[in-house]
């Protein structure tokens, strides 16, 4: 293995000192399948002391997990202590960490075979649980008990899919079975933890969530519900579920904000007597759901706002009309890279339909078309104007709120009529409309 030279110092002064040092988890996991390593995790026999002892700068940065952080000038290399834990009563930490002296009892603590491997110059590869034969096999396999991996850290079953989604692997019987035991535990782990294992999942294979909806329950039930609605219609070729996710698929470049606004219709679905599924209201009942997943999922603040949005313009393709981008722009004050992702989600959208749901994608071109030619000169903020506050001031009598009243007044004006975007213009523009600003503001 190719180990940079401050992993590689770090390790032949752990050596010399008489410990045994390893590069463990991701790393060997990597480097085993031909790909380049993002960071090396070291493991060692030495206390978190001894390691700071033979380092002249360091930060315990988790003494009480055994990690130390050797510094360098310019990097860092993290090293911690052979460990053994104990029982994890909340699912999500262990209530006590003991120290131990062979790899092998570390790995033993690690959740799956793949991830507990370790690696040194002297011993090559140690690998105790079968994580090399189940990368040429492409299986995601706990360590030890699946049940009690599970039951030490829930989160643990979300990352198997996520390593299954991102390797393309299977996740194996015995451990699948024990997602479905465990899956219930999901609940106590910190969303902050979960949502970007599912962001991750959603990048690289979102089709893996039609095997984990109960690991989203307790935040976003609908996608069970979604599971279980098909959808008979001539536009559609699959379930909500399956449109939903394949939606998703369409993200390219993906952007965690489109894929999150791409949700569910099923609490809306009728049947006619004909046998065809109706969404009617599907949008705005969407968008109560969105405000109510965005803010249990704890999204940034941006996302809390643009997202419920989406959903409920999601279906809409904008009408090739000047009235349309003023109210979106300047009235409801949407940016251009909002306006930009309800294009992108729309698309998504449209594309996940069957033949006969897609004829709405030439509408959906033009109408991007005809905004993007649109806002190029066209003034679409009160700082875009010729004029500003001081002019109104200075050239007419109207003061106070009756000054942002005229500058929106002009901005609308403007818009309509951007060849009138100058001083002379503008001005004239406000002084003839001085009664009705007058009246207006008083």
């Amino acid at each position: 293995m190719q180990v940079p030279e401050q992993v590689k110092a770090v390790m032949d002064r752990l050596s010399a000192a008489g410990h045994d040092c390893y590069l463990v988890g991701g790393c060997v996991r990597d480097w085993l399948l031909g790909r380049r390593p993002h960071d090396y995790d070291l493991a060692t026999d030495a206390t978190p002391q001894q390691v700071m002892d033979l380092f002249e700068k360091t930060a315990p940065t988790g003494l009480r997990h055994g990690t130390v952080m050797v510094l360098f000038p310019g990097g860092q290399v993290e090293v911690t202590t052979f460990r053994r834990e104990g029982r994890y009563s909340d699912s999500r930490h262990p209530d006590e960490v003991q120290f131990v002296q062979t790899v092998e009892e570390d790995l033993a603590r690690r959740d799956f075979t793949i991830n507990a491997m370790a690696w040194n110059p002297g011993r090559g590869l140690v690998d105790p649980f079968g994580g090399r034969r189940d990368l040429e096999q492409g299986l995601i396999r706990a360590v030890g008990d699946p049940v009690q991996r599970f039951e030490e850290d829930a989160l643990r079953m979300v990352r198997a899919f996520r390593f299954a989604a991102r390797l393309g692997f299977t996740i194996e019987p015995a451990t699948r079975n024990a997602v479905d035991v465990c899956q219930d535990r999901i609940r106590f782990v910190a969303v902050e933890r979960l949502v970007p294992e599912w962001m991750e999942i959603l990048r690289t294979d979102p089709l893996r969530l039609q095997d984990m909806t109960g690991l989203f329950a307790p935040w976003i039930p609908e996608l069970e519900q979604a599971a279980q609605t098909p959808q008979h219609s001539p536009y559609h070729y699959a379930g909500v579920l399956r449109h939903i996710l394949d939606s998703i698929r369409y993200l390219d470049p993906f952007d965690e904000t489109a894929a999150l606004a791409l949700l569910g219709k099923p609490e809306t679905r009728t049947t006619s007597p004909g046998g065809r599924d109706h969404f009617k209201g599907h949008p705005v009942a969407g968008q109560a759901i969105a405000r109510r997943v965005v803010e249990a999922l704890k999204l940034p603040a941006r996302q809390k706002k643009v997202i419920p949005e989406l959903v409920l313009h999601h279906d809409d393709i904008l009408p090739r009309n000047l009235e349309t981008i003023y109210r979106l722009r300047v009235t409801e004050g949407w940016s251009d890279e909002w306006v930009q992702l309800l294009f992108r989600v729309q698309y998504c959208d449209i594309m996940a339909h069957s033949e006969k749901g897609r004829q709405r994608l030439e509408r959906l071109e033009a109408s991007r078309a005809f905004y993007e030619e649109q806002i190029r000169f066209r003034p679409l903020s009160l700082q875009e104007l010729a004029i500003d506050g001081h002019d109104i001031l200075t050239y007419t009598g109207l003061r106070n709120r009756q000054v942002r009243q005229a500058l929106e007044t002009v901005l609308e004006y403007a818009f309509h009529h951007p060849e009138k975007n100058n001083r002379l213009d503008l001005l004239t523009f406000v002084l003839r409309s001085m009664p009705r600003l007058e009246g207006a503001g008083s």
